[in-house]
């Protein structure tokens, strides 16, 4: 909402916005659909390109469960875009969603990287440094959920099954970064006796 690419961004004030948000969280509290049925999570843009910042939407404490950030890191594969590494992508925006709400658990819910670190040409082995570095960032900052963009869209976003990797699995290019970050013991595993898969203290990141 703090874009300007999608309708409800540059299409809606602030307050509008909120509004909307609180309906349709109250259409849902009011079928007792509660926080281990669902999650709320409030996500931004890593920055501000609309008319109003992030923090003029923000709901309010008892609408939200999660904040969460999409981030990018452009590299040079638009004209306008140079590289930046997981803290210059995300520091600012972590920094004021926790003055926004100090204790919420926090996402990152599209994130993404391309091989582009200058005009027209790839470099495999600075991608797979900064999925490294990313691990490092969301371990660091205690981030309790990270989704990948894994599309090859506007350029070499995916980490599996895209046009670059740094090994092939299967016959698929794959950044081994990336499986190596999900590996590490800094992460749940499901639990395959729970028909739910997590347990309702990790759905609501409190673990």
């Amino acid at each position: 909402m703090n874009g300007n690419w999608y309708p409800w961004s540059e299409g809606s004030t602030p307050s509008e916005y909120v509004l909307a948000w609180h309906h349709v969280h109250d259409i849902f509290s009011n079928k007792s659909l509660d926080a281990t049925h669902i999650q709320w999570i409030w996500s931004v843009n890593y920055q501000d390109t609309g008319s109003y910042k992030a923090e003029e939407y923000w709901p309010g404490d008892n609408y939200v469960d999660w904040l969460g950030i999409d981030g990018y890191n452009w590299g040079a594969s638009q004209s306008w875009s140079s590289w930046a590494w997981p803290n210059q992508v995300l520091d600012n925006m972590v920094t004021r969603l926790r003055q926004l709400s100090p204790t919420k658990p926090l996402s990152i819910n599209e994130y993404g990287t391309t091989s582009i670190a200058t005009k027209n040409v790839s470099n495999v082995g600075m991608k797979t440094e900064w999925l490294n570095q990313f691990c490092d960032y969301i371990n660091a900052k205690q981030v309790k959920m990270p989704s990948p963009f894994n599309l090859d869209l506007e350029t070499d976003w995916a980490v599996f099954g895209g046009k670059h990797g740094d090994a092939i699995w299967n016959n698929f290019n794959v950044y081994t970064a990336y499986k190596n970050c999900l590996q590490s013991d800094d992460w749940i595993e499901v639990n395959s006796t729970n028909p739910r898969l997590i347990t309702d203290e990790q759905f609501a990141g409190r673990f």
